[in-house]
């Protein structure tokens, strides 16, 4: 690691134990050195997870996968829209209780969707880019910290998710083609629209890596 890498992951640690009053530098060393043995692509359960779209009100078990190569995900992801099948997709097959759809009717909205799925289609096999920024600071392959936002969060892709107490979702306005995205997505089992960033401050439970269990709370 140069001395660069130190300085930031340093400046880190100082930011994570002020940001995180919950947190002494113990745990913190001992959930770094945790995902640092991850090798590969490993499995990391999280349980007790309430998610920033449910107002912290949901409360879900997540089974991840951390350690996979963006790139790599990307280019498979190329590969599975190039050859999806878009007459395939069913523009029923999605909650729109929480979809915003301005002065479309319901059916409306659903046919603009619809209408979506080419452009939409093309745009998901248009190259993408990480979603990383500078006010990034990685800890390791799993563990990432934003001087931005003050949040540590584990990245991984999301496998299962088992919701343990519902939450409210707020209404939120939605373009047609966004779904129409979404839609091809998850029907295509797009890898990289199953990464995440699972925030540590909304963890009221425990995160089991590698073996070990780290409580927060």
């Amino acid at each position: 690691m140069n001395t660069q890498n130190t300085q930031n992951r340093q400046s880190a640690i100082l930011a994570i134990l002020n940001a995180y009053g919950n947190l002494d530098i113990t745990q913190i060393e001992l959930l770094i050195k945790a995902t640092n043995e991850i090798g590969g692509v490993s499995a990391v359960s999280i349980k007790g997870y309430s998610s920033d779209i449910s107002q912290n009100s949901e409360i879900a078990n997540q089974l991840i996968n951390v350690g996979a190569n963006y790139e790599n995900m990307l280019n498979k992801d190329s590969n599975i829209y190039a050859n999806f099948d878009i007459d395939s997709v069913d523009v029923e097959r999605f909650d729109y209780s929480t979809i915003d759809t301005a002065k479309l009717s319901l059916d409306e909205f659903k046919q603009a969707v619809k209408e979506a799925l080419p452009t939409a289609l093309n745009e998901l096999q248009a190259p993408k880019k990480s979603n990383d920024t500078s006010a990034d600071i990685w800890l390791n392959k799993a563990l990432v910290f934003n001087l931005n936002t003050m949040r540590l969060s584990i990245r991984g892709m999301q496998m299962i998710k088992s919701v343990e107490v519902k939450g409210t979702f707020k209404v939120v306005k939605s373009a047609p083609k966004t779904i129409a995205k979404k839609l091809i997505e998850k029907q295509a089992k797009g890898r990289s629209a199953t990464l995440r960033r699972f925030a540590i401050d909304n963890l009221i439970g425990s995160i089991k890596l590698v073996g070990q269990e780290l409580e927060i709370g």
